[in-house]
């Protein structure tokens, strides 16, 4: 007896698809790691702030947002070798994670540059 198991669609090949996923995982990486400077000084400024709370939702966005190094470096290492194996369209969504951190630590910035 014979069981037939049906075949597993093959990750594209096609070179335009390859290309515009490396220029996105190129371009949002670059962005991350620029970001980390003004990370820092968000990451001591908030620890200055959530510190004189005394909260424990302070401290957990503390973790929060000391987690971003980790977060884009794991996710630019995860992203690559997707793309290595030709899992292009995954490869672009896990090197979006990071994009939440940015979004937030520019909307605080531009908060804290625009108050007062």
């Amino acid at each position: 007896m014979t069981v037939w198991i049906p075949p597993v669609p093959l990750p594209s090949a096609d070179p335009a698809v390859r290309r515009r996923a490396a220029i996105e995982l190129g371009v949002l990486q670059g962005l991350y790691v620029l970001f980390l400077l003004p990370w820092f000084m968000v990451a001591i400024g908030g620890v200055m702030a959530a510190g004189s709370a005394g909260t424990t939702l302070a401290a957990l966005l503390i973790y929060a947002w000391f987690g971003y190094p980790f977060v884009a470096v794991g996710t630019m290492v995860t992203a690559w070798v997707l793309f290595g194996t030709r899992h292009e369209a995954a490869a672009r969504w896990v090197n979006r994670v990071p994009l939440l951190w940015v979004v937030v630590g520019g909307a605080v910035l531009a908060w804290i540059f625009t108050a007062g």
